[in-house]
């Protein structure tokens, strides 16, 4: 791993997220990229009117507004500058005042990894414009993302959620291929019964002969069938983990509409890093 990308909306620093690139960097050597992102006409838009019979935009308010923002995205750049120049000196800043999906998707097909702070998506009121925000990252970042809450733990217990998909294995393998498993001693894999009764996982054998190849000791718990995402969400939230790897936003359109992903769920539940990657 040699990028890790920290990405703040502009106005809301996160220590949480800085203080985990920082862990992840020192332990892999790679560089800390932040990007700062804001986008003012989105938040704000501008104030249409009427003159002489015209409509017309008035840019004024926005205009007042981006000076007084630019001011507060500049706080938040100092301070990440601060915490790395203390803490790991090896970073860059980017600020970019364009769509911010869009542009942090541009900047993670040259990423190892992004990290996004539990404020910027799912812990407060202020919930719908971000929800939207990071649901799109995670839909079509081009490397895994970390939403790590404020406060969250090194990694030592990782749980490596599994159903059996194409998606759920592939987050598995980015995971290991981006943190070997030698680093690390506690593994355990946690699967939701597909039928009532039922106590196996899909595809068992195989699943466990690749898995034993990746990691030395692995425990498994098979959850009551129910619905995944609380289902592993309570599970989660009492039992010791440091980090929960999982994979979704690979679904079609029309599954995505109809029903909220395994991950959604559980980022609107959990307290502690949730690695996501899709295929």
């Amino acid at each position: 791993m040699k990028k890790v990308i920290v990405a703040f909306d502009g106005l809301h620093f996160s220590k949480g997220a800085v203080n985990y690139a920082i862990q992840l960097a020192k332990d892999s050597g790679s560089v800390i990229t932040g990007v700062f992102l804001h986008d003012l006409y989105y938040r704000y838009g501008a104030s249409a009117t009427v003159l002489e019979g015209q409509p017309y935009f008035d840019a004024s308010p926005l205009l007042k507004l981006a000076e007084e923002e630019e001011v507060e995205l500049n706080k938040s750049i100092q301070q990440f500058e601060w915490y790395c120049k203390e803490f790991y000196p090896h970073y860059e800043v980017i600020k970019d005042m364009g769509i911010p999906d869009y542009d942090l998707v541009r900047e993670s097909r040259f990423a190892d990894v992004i990290i996004v702070g539990g404020e910027v998506s799912f812990t407060e009121e202020k919930q719908k414009a971000n929800n939207q925000f990071v649901k799109e990252l995670l839909k079509d970042a081009e490397c895994p993302v970390i939403v790590v809450p404020e406060d969250p733990d090194p990694i030592h217990h990782i749980t490596l959620t599994y159903d059996g998909s194409a998606s759920s294995v592939f987050a598995i393998k980015q995971f290991l291929y981006l943190f070997p498993a030698k680093r690390y001693k506690e593994f355990t894999v946690v699967s939701v019964a597909e039928k009532e009764g039922s106590m196996t996982i899909p595809r068992e054998e195989a699943f466990i002969n690749f898995l034993k190849k990746q990691v030395s000791t692995v425990s498994f718990e098979v959850l009551p069938h129910g619905n995944p995402g609380e289902t592993l969400a309570n599970y989660i939230n009492t039992h010791r983990t440091s980090i929960v790897v999982m994979g979704s936003y690979g679904r079609n359109v029309l599954s995505r509409i109809l029903h909220k992903s395994t991950s959604e769920e559980l980022l609107e539940n959990l307290k502690v890093p949730v690695f996501i990657t899709h295929i």
